[in-house]
């Protein structure tokens, strides 16, 4: 298995290096002059967050390079949702195309890919730090994404309700679906799902977790 950064310092691990920098670089972009500033500190409190645990567990414990590349694409995304404030992306006039629909759905790829770029990291840690076995890590898995979409959600209430109400509405994105939060959360266990099916057939075929 590709655990503790290919058992590579992170002074010599360059791959890492070039995902951090590529990481730094769009999110240094994306900073510049966002849809909403107040949104944009609310939204990237999740990326602070990340990367601050990232740094915090990497001398005791290291995911691989592709964990990290994982991580730091879904990060990227959730990036572009902040700086737009999930508000009209450049992806949504397409996605309202494929979907017929006016609504813009961003924030849902944003959930699904939460899952299935998520999943394959909560994998690597259940296989490092507990003894269960390989279907039931699968399992736990998925049911660790729904309960952290889960979660998500009540964060995004507490924000909306405590933190900030004049930028509730905004910081949501419900944009008048009443199913919204269970929308997102059903997405993310798609994506895991997904990401586990993958999984496992890349175990089979020998090209993850060597």
């Amino acid at each position: 298995m590709d655990s503790q950064a290919s058992k590579k310092s992170f002074q010599t691990n360059w791959i890492l290096h070039m995902i951090l920098v590529v990481w730094l670089v769009v999110w240094g972009w994306l900073a510049i002059a966002p849809h909403s500033r107040g949104d944009w500190v609310l939204e990237n409190l999740l990326t602070w967050a990340a990367l601050l645990g990232c740094i915090v567990t990497y001398r005791f414990f290291a995911f691989s390079n592709l964990t990290y590349g994982l991580l730091a694409s879904f990060l990227l995304l959730h990036s572009v949702g902040a700086h737009f404030s999930y508000n009209g992306t450049w992806f949504d006039p397409w996605l309202r195309s494929v979907f017929g629909s006016e609504r813009d759905h961003f924030d849902r790829l944003v959930h699904f890919s939460f899952g299935l770029l998520c999943a394959y990291p909560i994998y690597e840690g259940l296989r490092c730090l507990t003894t269960l076995g390989r279907r039931w890590i699968y399992v736990m898995t998925c049911v660790i994404v729904l309960a952290m979409g889960a979660f998500y959600e009540l964060i995004e209430m507490w924000v909306a309700m405590i933190v900030a109400p004049e930028l509730g509405t905004l910081f949501v994105g419900a944009q008048g679906d009443p199913w919204d939060a269970q929308h997102d959360m059903e997405l993310a266990l798609y994506g895991a799902i997904i990401a586990m099916c993958v999984t496992a057939f890349g175990k089979r075929r020998n090209v993850v977790d060597k």
